[in-house]
């Protein structure tokens, strides 16, 4: 076997060794674009970019989806934004397939659109306003979020298992949450 050295890293046949300093609050790998040598690519630990700048305070809280046809579900994360400790929520995963956005929604953006909703049904696509995403799933997804028993800020109407309205305890549940921070 013969060693080489090349971009100053040792290579035996065509393998390099390659010092990566590790980064624990990482779960994942990922390879890095750009390779050590021609032959070699770095691999090192993702880390969720979506987390940075804030404090979980839910970790992974998970909500039925809506459809009745399913006992699939959506998860989220509940968080607190670092620089003005103001609250925000994140669709994180799902079960059994569908896109969405991992962006983290301000959940005062979230309560002033269902405040404005007092008394009226709700369609989930009420909800799209609060996501700079464009995936057709964030609003349904949000809403069985926000119907889950944890937020409880929505209960379904009596017209359909799409529809949704504020919940009988809306107020309460509002304030619960907000005071999260």
């Amino acid at each position: 076997m013969s060693n080489k050295k090349k971009n100053d890293a040792v290579v035996e046949n065509n393998v390099a060794e390659v010092n990566v300093p590790e980064i624990e609050a990482a779960q994942d790998e990922v390879e890095i674009e750009e390779p050590v040598s021609k032959d070699v690519k770095q691999v090192v630990p993702a880390i969720d970019k979506h987390l940075l700048g804030c404090s979980l305070i839910v970790e992974n809280g998970k909500a039925l989806k809506l459809s009745p046809k399913t006992q699939n579900h959506v998860f989220y994360q509940i968080a607190t934004q670092d620089d003005d400790e103001s609250l925000h929520i994140r669709l994180s995963g799902n079960e059994g397939g569908g896109l969405h956005s991992k962006e983290w929604i301000s959940v005062n953006a979230i309560i002033e659109v269902l405040d404005a909703m007092k008394d009226q049904p709700i369609k989930s696509t009420i909800l799209k306003s609060v996501f700079k995403g464009g995936s057709t799933n964030n609003a349904a997804f949000l809403a069985a979020v926000l119907r889950s028993n944890e937020i409880g800020l929505l209960a379904q109407s009596e017209k359909s298992v799409f529809i949704h309205k504020l919940s009988a305890d809306y107020e309460e549940r509002k304030t619960t949450l907000l005071n999260l921070k």
